[in-house]
């Protein structure tokens, strides 16, 4: 993973965390500090039916300070929980026609530095149309997608924000297996990102990146099933190469990428 930002992490150092569910899993640098952020996407059911369904979600996020992926390979875990996220929501799906799905979401958390005993209130909103189609005879969908988010660290007051729209093609490839009770298959997807405001991703180097627009290539195993059950729901295991604007990072994809 890298240790970029996609958030102006110098001037605004709780981003790096108060985004952390929109962002996604990642190693993130704000305020001098490598801050590596895990999520965990709970979610409940309210109503569901044949054409829609609508659902709590209560993402979880934690971030560990100077926690690097490597030390974890090297059987070392982190001494304490460095920030915390909780954005709970509601999310509707529906289908808008016969190849078209469409969803929308809203959430409304709170977020927290237990090293510098900040404290922010974090809000999120987006919507997305999805198109189902056929591609060399495999299920594949074209997605379209527009996300704002926000974090206030006083009443009143926006401390900062992100606001994206990405589209992107996610293909299913003709290899399938059986692992236990569960079928996978290989996927590959392609994503490009445009930002209402330009993003600085903030790193190791003097310069930091202004991102206006990005690109996003990689691959994915696919579950029949989400992996540990519908309360973590990971339905996707893969890897990612983003890059765009002199940006270039790797990420790794624990449920649908786009």
């Amino acid at each position: 993973m890298s240790v970029d930002s996609p958030i102006d992490a110098k001037n605004n150092p709780n981003s790096a965390y108060a985004f952390g569910s929109y962002l996604g899993t990642g190693v993130y640098r704000a305020a001098e500090q490598n801050a590596t952020v895990v999520s965990i996407p709970l979610t409940f059911d309210l109503q569901k039916e044949k054409d829609s369904r609508t659902w709590l979600r209560i993402p979880l996020s934690f971030g560990f300070f100077d926690y690097l992926a490597r030390d974890l390979t090297e059987g070392e875990l982190p001494s304490s929980v460095g920030t915390m996220t909780v954005t709970p929501g509601v999310e509707h799906h529906w289908q808008g026609s016969e190849n078209t799905r469409m969803e929308a979401y809203f959430d409304l958390g709170f977020g927290t530095n237990f090293d510098t005993n900040d404290n922010v209130a974090i809000f999120a909103s987006g919507v997305s149309s999805l198109y189902d189609f056929t591609f060399a005879g495999e299920e594949s969908v074209w997605v379209s997608r527009l996300h704002f988010a926000g974090y206030s660290e006083r009443i009143g007051t926006l401390t900062d924000q992100f606001a994206v729209l990405q589209s992107g093609v996610d293909i299913g490839l003709s290899p399938r297996w059986q692992w236990w009770n569960i079928q996978v298959q290989p996927r590959i997807f392609a994503i490009g990102y445009w930002y209402f405001n330009e993003l600085n991703f903030s790193s190791n180097a003097e310069e930091d990146t202004l991102v206006s627009g990005s690109y996003e290539v990689g691959a994915t195993l696919a579950f029949s099933k989400p992996l540990g059950g519908d309360l973590l729901g990971v339905d996707r295991i893969g890897l990612s190469y983003r890059t765009g604007d002199g940006l270039n990072i790797w990420r790794l994809v624990f449920s649908f990428p786009i």
